[in-house]
């Protein structure tokens, strides 16, 4: 019997979590892209970026590396060197995986890296990005959390949106390791691919 009851409530919490984070889309402008194979996409940080709390970015990047060398002397550069590859190709990958996973379900279309031609871009803005803490430990941690908007524009005309949208604060799954940072944006990343397309199958499939 408490099985079932406990059973039941992670249903509850589950489905309760999928609908706050859901992706608000508009099935009319977004029309176009049952005609399309390849959308691309990219991922953009905004100079006045806040991350973590109330830390613009620069000055983030300048305490983690503090951080980090206090732990391990020159650990901050490579701390950096890893920032700056997660923010042009690492994320975005997670951002891929978690969406084409589910399409490749139900449609033809697939999003791919901004290297190959599209008609189409879907730009992924970050306006907010929280880290998270902690190790290993179950105790004293906390996931990474994301805000962003998404903006599908012409590829050959990016300042002209055919259609954005705000996605809800994003929760990913729990991470850590070396840069557990890093990682944990990742999985807020992977996340956000994974809502967009439980949105797109109600106009793709």
């Amino acid at each position: 019997m408490h099985r079932k009851v406990l059973f039941l409530l992670l249903i509850v919490i589950s489905t309760t979590t999928s609908f706050g984070q859901r992706i608000k889309i508009d099935k009319k402008k977004l029309a176009f892209l049952k005609e399309e194979t390849k959308v691309a996409v990219k991922l953009t940080f905004p100079e006045d970026l806040i991350i973590y709390s109330l830390h613009p970015e620069k000055e983030f990047i300048e305490n983690m590396k503090k951080k980090y060398d206090r732990k391990d002397n020159g650990n901050g550069d490579k701390w950096y060197q890893t920032y700056q590859i997660a923010k042009k190709e690492t994320w975005r990958d997670a951002f891929l995986t978690g969406l084409n996973e589910r399409v490749e379900k139900y449609s033809d279309l697939k999003f791919v890296a901004t290297e190959e031609e599209t008609d189409y871009t879907l730009i992924v803005e970050a306006d907010w990005i929280y880290t998270g803490y902690g190790g290993s430990a179950s105790v004293g941690r906390e996931e990474g959390k994301l805000e962003t908007t998404l903006r599908f524009v012409k590829t050959s005309d990016q300042n002209t949106e055919i259609y954005a949208t705000q996605a809800p604060k994003v929760i990913g799954n729990y991470a850590y390791g070396e840069f557990g940072d890093i990682e944990r944006i990742r999985e807020c990343y992977n996340k956000l691919g994974y809502l967009l397309s439980l949105q797109l199958k109600r106009l793709l499939k």
